[in-house]
């Protein structure tokens, strides 16, 4: 407390609060960081993409990619704003940093199902704007991964993938395309066909797949047809099987690489279940017998994990219980006969003195 200059009394200092100023001028004002409004707010969506796209740090442009869909999500109602986003997506794909593509490779499938979800504001607009992206770097990994999701999602138009997927993937797999792209594209041949179906599949699809079976300067290509030939039997049927493929399955398991023949061991089951029983029994018994005498172990093994598997496919399907009396004795003399080849191998076996504990025999009737 100051005292007084008259006295040694004492008066207090007088205190000031919000409600002693009388006039507006008196109030102090401190300003906040909040208060001020950055250049980006004041951007438009499109403002602040065209801004950052445009950016020479790699980083912005990443960060542009990585924001597609939230950009698009935010012009959804204008359909101008939309195709603008859309074209900005179109010269995005073309930057010289493969990263920034990778980035945008990445948002391709999310964009396309929000397009798929508005196509009244945004007619067209993965047919003309996304799928060619997806198509021109099919060589990527990450575009074939976009593609086997936008496939799965059933978000390609049927006449997209016949006339703009398919053909870009058989000229990647011709013969003077590089080895590693060719491997790649016949991987994905293979898993887009049980999606595309058996009319694209046997007319666009098979002679190539045929042709890449007998590849004699890249084992690899091989050993991918043999891996998924099972698969593409189920596709095409019994007749194109029978009377294309089985001769190239022929080929492809007694091929002078020991991984192919694996492959071909692996999948027998599945290639047995495209065909007749007639060609189970007269062929394909005989061709099993060879892999499961294989000089590779790895090749033996596998055959010795798929005989049951294989067994399985001479059940009859309109037939079912027990084919066993008492006496040992079939039941069934058509179940017999199918069987009866596949006994011979486990006599074979028997015979000459291999292991038959790893043989796995789940028949199912």
């Amino acid at each position: 407390w100051p005292a007084c200059e008259s006295g040694n009394e004492l008066l207090p200092e007088p205190s000031f609060g919000v409600d002693d100023y009388s006039s507006e001028s008196d109030v102090i004002i401190i300003p906040s960081a909040l208060d001020f409004v950055s250049q980006d707010e004041m951007l438009t969506p499109l403002g602040r993409l065209d801004k950052y796209a445009a950016s020479e740090n790699i980083f912005n442009r990443q960060m542009v990619a990585r924001s597609l869909l939230d950009t698009l999500k935010a012009v959804s109602e204008d359909e101008r704003d939309c195709i603008a986003v859309l074209e900005r997506i179109s010269r995005l794909a073309e930057d010289s940093e493969p990263t920034v593509r990778t980035e945008l490779m990445e948002q391709v499938p999310q964009i396309a199902i929000f397009c798929q979800e508005n196509r009244p504001s945004i007619p067209y607009a993965f047919s003309k704007y996304l799928l060619p992206i997806v198509v021109r770097y099919l060589v990527r990994k990450t575009s074939q991964a976009a593609l086997l999701v936008l496939l799965e999602q059933d978000l390609i138009e049927r006449c997209d993938v016949e006339t703009k997927v398919c053909p870009v993937l058989v000229d990647l797999t011709a013969p003077d395309s590089n080895d590693d792209v060719k491997t790649e594209a016949m991987a994905i041949i293979c898993k887009m066909a049980p999606m595309v179906g058996k009319d694209i599949t046997e007319r666009l699809f098979l002679p190539r797949f045929c042709e890449m079976c007998c590849d004699c300067r890249m084992f690899h290509v091989r050993k991918v047809c043999a891996a998924n030939f099972g698969d593409i039997c189920s596709v095409v049927g019994r007749e194109a099987t029978e009377e294309l493929l089985l001769p190239r399955f022929f080929q492809l398991c007694s091929d002078n690489v020991w991984g192919v023949r694996k492959a071909c061991a692996e999948c027998f089951m599945t290639v047995s279940s495209a065909t007749s029983q007639e060609i189970r029994r007269t062929k394909l018994s005989a061709l099993f017998i060879n892999l499961i005498s294989d000089p590779s172990r790895w090749v033996r093994q596998a055959a010795f994990q798929s005989l049951g598997q294989f067994i399985s496919t001479f059940a009859s399907p309109t037939s079912s219980g027990q084919y066993f009396k008492d006496g040992n004795e079939l039941q069934d003399s058509c179940l017999a006969s199918h069987v009866q080849p596949l006994c011979s191998i486990l006599k074979w076996y028997i015979y000459n003195k291999i292991a038959v504990h790893r043989c796995y025999l789940f028949i199912f009737y």
